[in-house]
């Protein structure tokens, strides 16, 4: 009965119990199931990895303190040996002893001072080194031992010096000599005896913790074995739930893979078609700025740079998709003229504004300075964009921009341009939408005006949230909005701001070296020309080819300073050529990439070709010119001719004043006047004078060095520019009279300085 009674009570108990346990799960979301589950092997793991760490880092304690136990027996083992060494030492102590006693050579006394004072330091060093495994008692009784020894031997040096050979050996040979060598044999052995049994002893400790290292590393894998084979097989389970859904992942991340070198391939294609006649566009734009122009030309021509410097830019920043996704805008941090800016908006929508017979007034506050210091063309970009939007949704009335100071520091400042048009407004629904990638405004009165892809205010945002700036918006439906702008910007100096504000002056450049020979290779043609006539302004030799196969060609036959290559070309591509040229053809001539394409994956694709320097199309001026004039040549000073002057003058002293002496004396007022007529802009006399000077210098043998500046002065007309090059054309020249002045006066002045036959004097 009492058995049934238990029976048939542990039912409900046992009931109950799973009921609470549910209760409990519930109440706090706790999945016993899973608990006992995944949390059990995740325990195991822990603990097998707790008791791995504790077993090796025992076992590395141990294997530490044994090898710094085995290293110091190495060196106990070591300084013990010195013990022979230091024997040695005595033993040749003595034998320089008997050397001198029996030769009388005064010249082994030296040695033998030498000796004693390197027996006293020895003896020193290897007691502090056996102070450990030797007693300080059998070491001082060594040493005064050896003290013994060497003063004997110092005696016999002096009964030597006294009373002769015969005395000497005589004493060398005595009972007392014999004892005292005894003596500090018996020593030495006694020392180094010790000294071996102590490390004997160490030995033996080492052997023990061998052996405890040994049963660790045996014992503690069993120990361990049990915890991971589980934890083993837990995971093998769990990997093959993974492979399942790794397989389906891998197939979706290939065909995404594939779709995003399909749109890259896509926007680097795009790219490069439109950057190419851009590169053209903006060269011939700058080639054209630097002609003569009145007032309205160059102000249009200027607009038009302007223009294609902000297409460049949104082609840089919109067609680059990746860019566009991610939020990611580059922004340069340059010195700009704030007013030149403003100026270049007024230009660029002047003719819109007229085209609809709008109004437009453009103020700046006075407060704000001119020169700044950020990224001027997506300060133009954003407003541009702004003031576009406002003539498109405007059909009569006005457009106003208005820059005001809000906050300034002696270091910064922050400026607000407010944009503002009598258009046809925004409605009040859509405002907090205006900002929104792809939004665009629809309804009656915008159905006109339709178009565009919805980007432009949603990247305005972005350019200027990433600047630090703000922008806001106020309108009513057909009245009008008005867009106020923030943005921070740095102060800088006047002087700073003149000195990098406008990235197309070339007034500051220096001169390349006029012999200086530059390969073009680009399959479009007029790439080709532009870049021949950007060459041609920079007074350097170039040659122009249309592909890989004819710049191997040429190559092989010439040498060049520099090689400009085009990336996308037909047949055999710039790498390609690139490869080709650095292994077949082994020139290492500075090769500089110009492509269109951006991306800094095609930037290190080119230098792992063998490249040196990449560009990026359109290439500006300034940038070509400090890349040329990084792998310039070297300008050679230039050389007089002795012999040629000296077989000219055949000894003549007569002549040698008349003539050689008086252009040295004249070549400097020259240079001065030819200078002066150029500042002057006396056309007839500069090509006169540098006529004249051409002669001048093909006398004395330097005509060469001077050519191009000669050939340029001779044929110079007065403009802007050329008055410019001529003032770098004269530095040549002035360098070059000055070094050839000092060579004449150097050589021909002085009776005593003769130059020898064939030599150059430089």
């Amino acid at each position: 009965m009492l058995r049934l009674s238990l029976k048939t009570n542990s039912l409900p108990l046992t009931q109950h119990f799973y009921k609470r346990m549910q209760a409990f799960s519930r109440k706090f979301n706790i999945r016993f199931k899973k608990l006992f589950g995944d949390y059990f092997f995740l325990f195991l793991l822990i603990t097998g990895v707790a008791v791995n760490y504790y077993f090796e880092m025992k076992a590395n304690r141990a294997m530490k303190k044994f090898t710094a136990d085995h290293e110091l027996v190495q060196q106990y083992r070591g300084n013990a040996d010195q013990v022979f060494v230091l024997g040695k030492a005595v033993l040749d102590f003595e034998n320089h002893v008997l050397v001198y006693i029996n030769t009388g050579d005064t010249a082994y006394l030296r040695e033998l001072r030498d000796d004693q004072r390197s027996l006293q330091r020895d003896i020193v060093v290897l007691t502090d080194k056996l102070r450990t495994i030797v007693s300080q008692a059998d070491m001082m009784e060594l040493r005064q031992i050896l003290q013994k020894k060497m003063a004997f031997e110092s005696s016999l040096v002096d009964i030597y010096n006294a009373e002769g050979k015969a005395k000497a050996t005589a004493a060398f040979l005595s009972d007392e000599s014999v004892q005292v060598q005894k003596e500090l044999s018996q020593q030495f052995s006694r020392v180094y005896d010790k000294a071996q049994a102590e490390i004997e002893k160490m030995n033996t400790k080492l052997r023990a913790d061998r052996l405890d290292i040994i049963s660790l590393d045996y014992a503690m894998p069993h120990l361990i074995s049990f915890i991971f084979l589980a934890i083993g097989g837990f995971i093998l389970f769990k990997i093959l739930q993974v492979i399942r859904l790794n397989r389906n992942l891998s197939e979706a991340v290939e065909k995404e893979q594939k779709a995003q070198q399909v749109k890259d391939q896509f926007m680097d294609n795009m790219t490069h078609e439109l950057r190419s006649p851009l590169n053209s566009v903006l060269g011939y734009t700058n080639l054209l700025l630097r002609s003569p122009l009145n007032g309205d030309q160059e102000k249009f021509v200027k607009s038009i740079r302007t223009s294609g410097e902000l297409l460049l830019n949104v082609i840089n920043e919109v067609l680059d998709f990746s860019k566009i996704k991610s939020g990611y805008i580059h922004f340069s941090n340059e010195p700009f003229s704030f007013r030149e800016q403003m100026n270049a908006l007024s230009d660029i929508v002047r003719d819109k504004i007229m085209e609809k017979g709008l109004t437009y007034e453009c103020t700046i506050d006075e407060n704000i300075p001119d020169n700044l210091k950020g990224d001027s063309s997506k300060l133009l970009q954003i407003l541009l964009n702004l003031t576009s939007n406002a003539i498109k949704f405007t059909k009569e009335g006005s457009i106003t921009v208005t820059a005001t100071c809000k906050e300034k520091t002696a270091e910064k400042i922050t400026v607000s341009v407010w944009v503002s048009d009598t258009g046809i407004g925004i409605p009040a629904d859509k405002l907090p939408h205006i900002f929104d990638r792809f939004f665009q405004v629809t309804g009656a009165g915008s159905r006109n005006q339709s178009g565009g892809t919805g980007l432009g205010l949603s990247i305005t945002r972005e350019m200027l949230a990433l600047q630090g700036g703000n922008i806001l918006v106020e309108s009513e439906e057909g009245k009008g909005s008005v867009f106020f702008v923030e943005i921070p910007y740095e102060i800088v100096g006047e002087k700073d701001g003149e000195n990098d504000s406008d990235e197309h002056d070339t007034s500051r450049r220096s001169v390349l070296p006029f012999n200086m020979k530059v390969l073009v290779v680009d399959d479009n043609n007029m790439n080709r020309e532009l870049v021949a006539f950007i060459l041609r302004d920079f007074g350097v030799k170039y040659t122009l080819v249309p592909g890989g196969p004819e710049a191997l060609s040429i190559l092989s036959r010439e040498n060049f300073d520099v090689v400009l290559m085009d990336l996308q070309m037909p047949g055999m591509d710039g790498r390609e050529t690139t490869k080709r040229i650095r292994e077949d053809l082994k020139i290492e001539t500075p090769i500089v990439a110009l492509s269109a394409y951006s991306h800094t994956q095609e930037k290190q694709k080119c230098l792992e070709a063998g490249m040196d320097a990449y560009l990026t199309k359109p290439v500006k001026d300034n940038d070509l010119f400090e890349t040329l004039e990084m792998y310039a040549p070297a300008t050679e000073p230039a050389a007089i001719d002795m012999v040629y002057l000296k077989s000219i003058a055949k000894g003549n002293t007569e002549y040698i004043e008349s003539v050689i002496l008086k252009v040295a004396d004249n070549l400097p007022r020259e240079i001065e006047e030819l200078k002066q007529a150029v500042y002057e802009n006396e056309q007839e006399k500069v090509n006169m004078l540098a006529h004249d000077m051409k002669t001048t210098f093909a006398v004395l043998g330097v005509s060469q060095a001077v050519a191009e500046p000669i050939r340029f002065l001779e044929s110079w007309k007065v403009s802007p520019r050329s008055v410019v090059k001529a003032g770098k054309m004269l530095e040549i020249i002035e360098a070059v009279g000055a070094e050839v002045t000092f060579q004449i006066l150097d050589t021909f002045a002085n009776p005593d300085t003769k130059a020898g036959d064939g030599q150059v004097v430089n």
